[in-house]
């Protein structure tokens, strides 16, 4: 059927500044399968997978985490004006807390 023609699927753009909801466990899943489906339907299929780790997220990600952390042990912080907001920062935050005290506070 695809007799070599070329076929390219993106899929799971995931962004690691939030946790993984069950929309990027699904378009895992689906992307994978319909990349192997045009594959064995002869196409030369390619996959692409984007994984932001770098740059102005993860630094956002960073100086939010590091206020929270700040806001678990009591101390004064600023929290950045375009910072990550979500629940989980402060679950990770209190899991640091817990690890290792205030030693990551400087």
């Amino acid at each position: 059927m695809g007799a070599g023609r070329k076929a390219q699927v993106e899929f799971v753009s995931a962004n690691p500044s939030g946790p993984i909801t069950i929309g990027h466990t699904r378009g895992a899943v689906m992307g994978d399968t319909l990349a192997n489906l045009l594959t064995a339907a002869g196409y030369a299929t390619e996959r692409e997978y984007y994984f932001n780790n770098a740059g102005r997220q993860m630094e956002v990600l960073g100086k939010s985490l590091k206020a929270r952390y700040l806001e678990m042990l009591g101390e004064p912080f600023d929290f950045p004006e375009d910072g990550y907001q979500g629940q989980y920062l402060r679950w990770i935050a209190a899991s640091v807390v817990y690890e290792h005290g205030d030693a990551l506070r400087g």
